[in-house]
């Protein structure tokens, strides 16, 4: 029973600590957009913070951010098996699709999940399918994704609270990131951000893309 105790502190202490490895990690790489503070045709570039990526696609073939050029797309990374943060994100994703209606058809969302090894691109397709057509999930080996996740100054990691193969959680960062036709991040968006202002974002890129 001190042993198990133990361990269950032990861990404790671990994910108290990675959680702040990953606060301070996104504090020295990036500053979110605070995009209601300047107009959306003129988002700030965030220098140094993205660049292309090739993953396997829920429409099972590898596919790139450069193959979505010409196009806004909008980036989270996430899980299928997420309890809350996921399914809000998606759902406020879908809400932003529907009022663009017609422009929608120049966005592109993508969901990169941060746990390939329950996510296969058929699980995924389903998944996704049940908040909106277009969504297309991507997964990789963990390496590719982590690789992916460095680039865009987000971060991930299994939840060591929950001594399970299967049923266990993923700790990630839940931002969305808008990106330009020109593979260019103008916006992160926290979960808290408002459908209209992500709208608003969007439809001045299509503007002056």
């Amino acid at each position: 029973m001190i042993y198990k105790t133990y361990k269950y502190l032990q861990r404790k202490r671990l994910l108290v600590f990675m959680l702040g490895m990953i606060g301070t990690f996104l504090t020295a790489n990036m500053t979110l957009a605070h995009s209601n503070l300047q107009k959306s045709e003129k988002l700030d570039i965030f220098e140094g913070l993205g660049g292309n990526f090739s993953l396997k696609s829920s429409r099972n073939h590898l596919a790139s951010l450069k193959d979505y050029h010409g196009q806004v797309v909008v980036m989270f990374f996430g899980y299928t098996a997420c309890p809350d943060t996921c399914p809000v994100t998606l759902v406020i994703l879908k809400q932003v699709m529907e009022q663009l209606g017609k422009r929608g058809d120049e966005v592109q969302p993508l969901f990169i999940t941060v746990d390939p090894k329950r996510d296969t691109p058929e699980r995924m397709k389903t998944f996704l399918s049940s908040f909106h057509r277009n969504f297309i999930g991507l997964t990789g080996t963990k390496e590719e994704i982590l690789e992916v996740a460095e680039k865009y100054g987000s971060a991930f990691m299994k939840n060591t609270t929950i001594d399970s193969e299967s049923n266990y959680l993923m700790i990630h960062t839940g931002y969305v990131y808008l990106i330009d036709q020109l593979g260019q991040v103008r916006a992160i968006y926290p979960k808290d951000t408002e459908v209209k202002q992500i709208v608003q974002d969007i439809g001045g890129l299509l503007v002056s893309g």
